[in-house]
């Protein structure tokens, strides 16, 4: 049997004053879940990349998440940012988390002010715009970075270099980023710049369902000599297949960049420090901002954040066995 600390322990991880964790985190005193990994009446998604599972009963997201989801029918909530509405006698509004195309914080207003943040890119420069900020009593934000070395001096216009720079040696630059949003924003930002793109399925589905929403990304399946190649970390495996024996300069843009033993194990020609996420000093600059009295910190460094933060913030999660091999966490990133 655990004794009374480690229950206390468990138990402060799994609730706040304004939010509790139950495969998901629930908004106490409200109907609402967010970003919950099973079967909730009424689930916000913060990003598209955020559900774990289907069959809600209403989804609350932008119009682009949903796109991107594929969540048809009137039985989900469109929003835009920057719109209060109500639900009952509670109050809430999207507001920018700047994380990636679609992706929001909410804020829930049932007394206690709870903005739930999620991932959240304060400076942000790509399709999901920088993050905003409104008063909060206790602000929940997602930690997929946040150990002392997490710094990211690089961005997209890094990738958009080197990419010109590989075309020009007649080699095709192939882009490593860690999901499929952060793919949409590397798309983006070679497309501005001129360079045509190829993509791995799941980024071209995505662009596609985009298009939908009104956001137009040129991305194509065939890989080509004269395009740029946009590819998920987690299906490198069937990298070389698609390339067909074409040479490549294969580039990590990814927060997992400042990892040098990932860098080795992967073998890439450059390493670009690079996400759509926050790194820590960003990250902690975002939470002293916005001024709320409670932080719950989720994710992967959501102990190193909150001990950073101080006393008046804590992990909010499941509780969490000690892992065997700590470099695991590293590979998971977000």
């Amino acid at each position: 049997m655990r004794s009374k600390a480690k229950r206390a322990a468990a138990s402060a991880a799994r609730a706040t004053a304004g939010v509790s964790w139950r495969d998901g985190v629930h908004v106490l005193g409200t109907s609402v879940w967010c970003d919950a990994r099973r079967a909730r009446a009424v689930c916000f998604v913060s990003s598209a990349d955020r559900t774990g599972r289907a069959g809600h009963g209403q989804l609350i997201a932008t119009a682009e998440t949903l796109a991107l989801l594929g969540a048809h029918g009137d039985a989900h909530l469109s929003v835009p940012t920057g719109r209060p509405f109500t639900l009952g006698t509670v109050r809430l509004e999207l507001v920018r988390s700047g994380w990636c195309v679609g992706a929001a914080a909410l804020l829930v207003d049932a007394g206690h002010r709870v903005l739930y943040a999620g991932a959240v890119a304060p400076d942000g420069t790509g399709l999901g715009g920088a993050a905003e900020l409104r008063r909060c009593d206790t602000l929940v934000v997602a930690a997929p970075y946040g150990a002392a070395h997490h710094r990211f001096g690089a961005t997209t216009g890094d990738v958009v270099d080197m990419a010109r720079g590989a075309l020009a040696a007649g080699t095709v630059p192939v882009v490593l980023v860690g999901s499929t949003l952060e793919g949409l924003d590397v798309v983006a930002a070679l497309a501005g710049a001129g360079i045509a793109c190829a993509g791995h399925r799941g980024v071209v589905e995505a662009a596609r369902r985009l298009a939908a929403a009104g956001t137009e990304l040129a991305v194509k399946r065939t890989v080509a000599r004269d395009r740029a190649l946009v590819w998920p970390l987690a299906d490198r495996a069937r990298l070389g297949a698609a390339l067909g024996g074409a040479r490549a300069k294969v580039a990590l843009a990814s927060g997992l960049a400042v990892e040098r033993e990932v860098v080795r194990e992967l073998g890439v020609d450059v390493a670009i420090p690079w996400s759509a996420a926050a790194d820590r000093a960003a990250l902690l600059a975002y939470i002293a901002r916005s001024g709320a009295s409670e932080v719950a910190v989720t994710g992967a460094y959501a102990d190193e954040i909150a001990a950073a933060v101080g006393p008046h913030a804590r992990r909010l999660g499941p509780h969490r066995q000690m892992a065997l091999f700590p470099e695991q966490r590293v590979m998971i990133g977000r």
